[in-house]
């Protein structure tokens, strides 16, 4: 379990870090509009969900490897 809430959060990180990176790039080359609309398509918001849903599956999920300590 710990692997995999490592897992999640690393790709947490990495799309938001991205995103925001992106999204400053946008607005340095005066593309935000067309960035703004790329992010309403479906794949941003299913991925989102997708890490979303693992978050709070595995916030429910007790790590037996804290208790054997």
């Amino acid at each position: 379990m710990k692997l995999a809430r490592l897992i999640v959060a690393t790709c947490a990180f990495l799309l938001l870090a991205g995103g925001y990176f992106a999204s400053q790039s946008a607005f340095f080359s005066g593309t935000t509009k067309q960035y703004i609309e790329k992010l309403d398509k479906g794949p941003v918001a299913v991925l989102a969900l997708v890490l979303l849903s693992a978050a709070v599956i595995l916030a429910f999920i007790p790590d037996s490897e804290a208790d054997e300590e």
